[in-house]
């Protein structure tokens, strides 16, 4: 059944043209030549019933000839392909004709999802997909299992690989190099220890569709779409006088705003399809997220592998009070061209204080006082540093509200007044740290000070701050996440916290050590 899920949407779509052919050509037949007269009518029926006749029996020998070959490259597909873990890593091969054997390390996957595509979901099968360090290309995709062995597949590629770098080396699980292993095409390898329940943990939230299809269109480009159309029916009034003249002055003009009205709607009806259905639940040391319509997600995000959070009010979204939560995580979204963001919303769209709730699932050493402080304050309450006055000529509307706060566990980033945004970034995650000056910024004695993360959607950077405060927050900042790297390194965690929600207060004398 796999090619057939596989290439299900293109096959549809041939059969469709064809289809539309064969009326096509059936109803030329039938309609006669042109006086229309009844013996050239009644020939022209003729022909086209004979054409029809013809016409089946040439589909009927295509159809067979096409199922048949469908059904050869399917058994051959499905004979060639297996999968198997052994020597701590998991290993796939494919192809009759062209061959490909893949291995990823299990030290190197960063996070396992199911997906089930809707011809998928009439056929009951699903696939599972393990992300891995390296980008899009790198997925490894086990394409297409049944829905029940896809969940045991996934509950047991986490018990071996999910949380690897999380439990004391002693406690380390995985399959010994020399192991005996079988070929897992019909089963995994045993495990050293029981794997994970399939359980989909606790609860957290979910976001009602209905919401989800009014933030989609609280969008700036249906808003835009509709603006438009509001001064081209307005103008078309003032023009022509006459509602009537007006409307049909109005019918002429919106053609030309067709395909941007077309493109508008293809994404967000794409919006729509990915979120909905949108389920969040935690099982101790991961994120498992669900969501999609029609091509049915479910995604298990390990909280050592989140690298930065953040959650975003867009101006629509103020007067409803609502709010969308962002991850970057380890080994997702570094392929520009892969459409990661499934991946990274932890919330689509919910209330302060669900997204309040997420936040601190994903890091429970966060503080709700202060993102709530961050998501809705301005000056300096709280421990925040801001811009400099003068840094009003880059942002007059919001430089009273951005800057940011330091705490033991991490650096907490503002910015917006219209659109609000959040960025909080683990002091042990920083990968590097940036600070540059633009032609203004030098002449203002201003400088923006980056926290480099892995690739995502979540951006921390302070800009145009204070010179001298840029130039002391990366120095300290430097010092904090090398202390905070050892210390997680060396300390020994269980195996219910993991290792980045350690937090440990650095000292001044320690930082002035360094």
């Amino acid at each position: 059944m796999s090619p057939i899920v596989r290439g299900g949407v293109v096959g549809v779509a041939i059969l469709g043209y064809a289809a539309t052919q064969f009326v096509d050509d059936l109803f030329r037949g039938m309609g006669g030549g042109d006086d229309g007269g009844k013996e050239e009518a009644d020939q022209g029926i003729r022909e086209g019933v004979g054409l029809l006749f013809d016409h089946s029996l040439i589909a009927s020998a295509v159809i067979l000839t096409a199922l048949l070959l469908i059904g050869l490259v399917g058994y051959f597909s499905w004979r060639f392909a297996k999968f198997r873990v052994a020597g701590g890593q998991i290993e796939f091969r494919k192809g009759w004709l062209f061959r490909e054997h893949r291995q990823v390390p299990l030290e190197r996957v960063q996070a396992i999802e199911i997906s089930r595509p809707l011809l998928a979901q009439l056929t009951g099968l699903s696939q599972v997909i393990v992300q891995s360090a390296g980008g899009g290309d790198s997925q490894l995709k086990l394409a297409f299992l049944r829905t029940g062995r896809a969940d045991e597949v996934r509950g047991e590629l986490l018990a071996l690989a999910g949380r690897r770098d999380e439990a004391r080396p002693a406690r380390s699980v995985g399959v010994d190099d020399g192991a005996d292993t079988e070929d897992v095409s019909d089963g995994m390898v045993e495990a050293h220890r029981a794997p994970l329940s399939t359980d989909e943990g606790r609860e957290v939230l979910r976001v009602p569709n209905s919401r989800l299809f009014v933030a989609t269109i609280l969008h700036g480009g249906t808003i835009f779409l509709g603006v438009m159309a509001l001064l081209t029916g307005s103008i078309a009034l003032a023009a022509y006088g006459s509602r009537f003249e007006a409307l049909t002055g109005a019918a002429i003009a919106l053609p030309a705003l067709g395909p941007l009205a077309f493109g508008i709607a293809v994404n967000r009806i794409g919006e729509l399809l990915k979120h909905g259905n949108f389920r969040l639940a935690e099982t101790g040391t991961s994120a498992r997220i669900q969501h999609g319509l029609t091509d049915k997600r479910t995604t298990t995000i390990p909280l050592h592998r989140i690298q930065a959070v953040g959650m975003v009010q867009p101006l629509w979204w103020r007067p409803l009070g609502w709010w969308r939560v962002k991850v970057n995580v380890a080994g997702i979204a570094s392929d520009p061209t892969n459409n990661t963001d499934n991946e990274t919303t932890a919330l689509p769209v919910g209330t302060l204080d669900q997204a309040l709730d997420v936040l601190t699932l994903l890091d429970p050493a966060l503080s709700e006082a202060d993102l709530r402080r961050a998501a809705l304050g301005e000056g300096e309450d709280g421990g925040w540093t801001l811009v400099p006055p003068r840094a009003r000529r880059f942002d007059w509307l919001s430089w009273r509200r951005s800057g940011f706060a330091v705490s033991p566990h991490s650096v907490m980033v503002r910015a917006g007044r219209l659109s609000r945004r959040v960025s909080v970034m683990p002091h042990a995650r920083v990968q590097s740290l940036t600070l540059a000056q633009g032609p203004l910024d030098r002449r203002l004695d201003l400088a923006t000070v980056t926290l480099v993360s892995t690739p995502g959607p979540v951006d921390v950077a302070v800009p145009h701050l204070d010179l001298q405060t840029a130039t002391r927050l990366l120095r300290d900042e430097a010092a904090r996440a090398r202390v905070a790297r050892e210390f997680s390194r060396s300390a020994c965690t269980s195996d219910d916290v993991p290792s980045q929600l350690v937090a440990r207060v650095v000292t001044p004398e320690e930082s002035d050590e360094r």
